[in-house]
């Protein structure tokens, strides 16, 4: 009779996706070696690794532990190396940071650039060797016609 009630409370895949489940299993990195967390998708799916350690988190939620109870004891049992560390603010900050100034630079160089493009053909116009070439271009370009 105990085995068939223990078969009978057997997880669902529904409980192990659920949004509880998930919660605590972001903050888990998989010691598959995929590099990701405990909640991904990688196929095929479901990754066996991440499978069974989302059976124990349903476990544990279900014995009444916090979720930082439930990441502690997995940090005791497989080391500190599977939580996952969210970057923190300086982290996301330094992303945003580093598009304003890439588009600053641009902008700066295409500022740059277009003004030198308006200023060279007013000096070119002025140098008179190469007013000379232009009328010699001019005076051989008739002769064609």
């Amino acid at each position: 009779m105990g085995l068939l009630a223990g078969l009978a409370y057997a997880q669902s895949a529904e409980e192990l996706e659920s949004p509880a489940v998930n919660r605590v299993a972001e903050k888990l990195l998989c010691p598959c070696g995929c590099k990701m967390n405990m909640a991904c998708r990688m196929e095929p799916y479901p990754c066996r690794t991440c499978w069974e350690n989302k059976k124990k988190i349903l476990k544990l939620q279900a014995a009444g532990l916090s979720d930082r109870a439930i990441l502690d004891q997995f940090a005791r049992e497989q080391g500190a190396d599977i939580l996952a560390n969210p970057p923190g603010i300086l982290g996301s900050l330094s992303m945003y940071s580093a598009a304003v100034v890439g588009l600053i630079l641009v902008v700066l160089l295409i500022r740059k650039y277009s003004r030198k493009a308006a200023v060279a053909p007013a000096s070119a116009a002025s140098d008179p060797e190469l007013s000379r070439y232009q009328e010699q271009i001019e005076k051989e370009v008739e002769k064609l016609d």
